[in-house]
């Protein structure tokens, strides 16, 4: 069971829950900053006075987009990429096709002109990607540093390999090194206050979702870790654990090692390290009081140790008898490896512009089940001692998707080939018009799919306190990366969009208010627009 530092772990981890999904009015009620001004968050965080390296100039083509997934592996065991160490050109792609800035938007309305490789709610990316060396990278020494997209640069943080204390507080082996995803509240607190939290989580998810992606098209194992003990890592990242704080560690080690040892089960070491105060560029001013709720939750969910592994079964809808007529299979015929290209995929990745209007015409179901199809594959983690299911279900409404009748189903992944079971009996066209009404910049009513995936709360509190909140977010923003990315391979955008009903979105599914629907995924075929994004050339 969870180990936390206060006594506010279940109160107010479930009243952040409920005030999130069912009272966003409420939220923005309280009031909501302004952007487009000169006070706005830099778009990019700096650091002054530190050494810097700039990486070499990140590699076109990386692998095949689906290395990362179990059934894909087995499936062509001879031909698994593996590396076991890191040179610059190697991080550099690392890095950039994880969280660099691979589209600008030009023009006189380009309000949000800078797109990475993982979608953000209006562009501000609150995410930091950090990269901790176990040892050097050809020229560049072991040490501890902040990832620049601007400049696809690092910043030296810390020198030296990863520290004991470090190790010890995450549980990792650190074979090669580490990812380390933070989120840093201001840059999207100081316009969606409290109501931030949930989207650097969701974002922090996404993030961790495409560095699995990339490492394994690398030839690079990722396990990530989400129970680790707090201080220790922001204090060895210099960060101040309220402003910034540490979100999730990914241990990166050679894709041929042996299966990630069982989550450790003792107190997290008080770190022993030098403190850090690094100087960074800041331009907004807002007080962070503005966001106290979010500031009471997070400090809320730290830990003082790992505990127990979970049971994944607990998070997860039972399954249902599919009716023989029903069920639309996923494991259909597929390019071998090297036929998905993961950075071609990440390219072409978008959220359909600002005004999403999906191409009236038909999309192919092939497309939808390509993107569907790994969605729930097991994901090397922190939970249990073995891979592990994303702790999250998803249902998918079939809109306008050739070869498969419009209607509500499930996405089974927990036996046999991946498959959508139909959910008899609903009536979703009220669903559809809200979403329409909720979102007006997306037209649901033209998607070829949407997907919506759920999270069972009280679980989440169960087994991990306040904690669950952000992890839970996490788990689903790995699935919606996946649909996401696989989705852009197949030639079709994804909208995530969080403006929905909440209670209209449980009914639709059939389930009780213990599963929150944490995204909705609007899939269609973008059409051309006036919105003018070159892809960044190097």
């Amino acid at each position: 069971m969870p180990s936390v530092s206060d006594g506010l772990r279940s109160s107010v981890g479930l009243r952040f829950w409920w005030r999130t999904f069912e009272g966003v009015q409420d939220l923005f009620a309280e009031g909501h900053g302004a952007e487009g001004g000169a006070d706005d968050p830099l778009p990019f965080k700096t650091y002054r006075g530190l050494p810097r390296h700039v990486l070499p100039e990140p590699a076109r083509r990386i692998g095949d987009a689906r290395w990362s997934f179990e059934a894909f592996r087995a499936a062509h065991p001879r031909e698994v990429p593996s590396l076991d160490a890191l040179d610059q050109r190697t991080l550099s792609a690392l890095l950039y096709w994880t969280y660099g800035v691979c589209r600008i938007e030009l023009g006189p309305h380009a309000v949000w002109p800078y797109h990475r490789t993982v979608a953000s709610a209006r562009c501000f990316h609150p995410v930091e990607l950090y990269v901790w060396l176990a040892r050097p990278a050809g020229d560049l020494p072991a040490g501890c540093y902040h990832y620049d997209p601007a400049h696809h640069a690092l910043t030296l943080l810390r020198a030296g390999g990863v520290p004991d204390a470090v190790r010890a507080a995450t549980g990792v082996r650190a074979d090669i090194g580490l990812l380390v995803a933070s989120a840093w509240f201001r840059k999207t607190a100081f316009r969606y206050r409290d109501y931030a939290y949930r989207l650097c989580a969701q974002e922090a998810g996404m993030t961790l979702g495409n560095a699995l992606l990339t490492a394994a098209a690398l030839g690079l194992h990722g396990r990530v870790h989400q129970r680790f003990g707090d201080a220790v890592v922001n204090r060895a990242l210099g960060l101040d654990g309220r402003e910034e704080t540490a979100f999730a560690v990914i241990d990166l080690t050679p894709a041929e090692a042996s299966p990630p040892c069982a989550a450790l089960q003792r107190p997290f070491p008080v770190a022993e390290l030098r403190t850090l105060h690094p100087a960074h560029v800041q331009t907004n001013g807002t007080p962070s009081r503005a966001w106290s709720g979010l500031t009471t939750v997070d400090l809320a969910a730290r830990l003082t140790g790992p505990g127990a592994p979970i049971a994944p079964d607990g998070f997860h809808l039972p399954d249902q008898a599919p009716d023989a007529d029903g069920v639309l299979g996923l494991a259909g015929p597929e390019p071998g490896p090297g036929g998905v290209e993961l950075a071609a995929a990440l390219r072409a990745r978008d959220s359909g512009g600002r005004m999403f209007l999906p191409a009236a015409l038909p999309v192919a179901f092939d497309h939808v089940a390509s993107a569907l199809r790994y969605a729930l594959e097991p994901v090397a983690s922190d939970h249990t001692g073995a891979m592990c299911r994303p702790l999250v279900d998803a249902h998918v409404l079939m809109l306008g998707a050739d070869g498969a009748s419009p209607g509500l189903y499930r996405l089974d992944a927990s036996s046999g080939p991946p498959a959508l079971v139909r959910v008899p009996g609903r009536d979703w066209r009220a669903v559809l018009a809200m979403l329409c009404d909720r979102t007006p910049a997306v037209n649901s009513a033209k998607a070829g799919a949407l997907v919506f995936l759920t999270a069972h709360r009280v679980a989440g509190e169960r087994w991990f306190g306040a904690r669950g909140y952000r992890v839970l977010h996490q788990e689903a923003g790995i699935v919606a990366q996946r649909i996401s990315v696989l989705a852009a391979a197949a030639g079709l955008s994804v909208r995530v969009t969080n403006g929905y009903h909440d209670g209209m979105v449980r009914e639709l599914i059939g389930v009780d208010a213990a599963h929150v629907p944490v995204f909705t995924l609007v899939v269609g075929r973008r059409r051309p627009t006036a919105q003018y994004e070159p892809q960044l050339t190097w």
